[in-house]
């Protein structure tokens, strides 16, 4: 159960970081100003865990997550 709360957690930072820091990008390249190169940096590797979040949540391994909580709960019955 703890461990839901973990995905859930690390998700949610993930996303939020990620829209964070779009902004932030998107707001300094409209200002004119000179992008930071770690900001670039920052928001590749945001965008990749990104697309890990939806592809967890939305894909196939949220279905591999619920087959590994049906084993569970058949081996927890027993």
């Amino acid at each position: 159960m703890l461990n839901d709360w973990g995905r859930v957690v690390v998700s949610a930072v993930v996303v939020v970081g990620f829209i964070g820091v779009t902004v932030l990008y998107m707001t300094r390249k409209l200002d004119g100003a000179a992008v930071p190169e770690i900001l670039s940096i920052l928001l590749g590797a945001l965008a990749t865990n990104f697309t890990a979040v939806v592809g967890y949540w939305i894909g196939s391994s949220s279905g591999s997550a619920s087959k590994d909580q049906a084993i569970q709960n058949l081996a927890n019955k027993s």
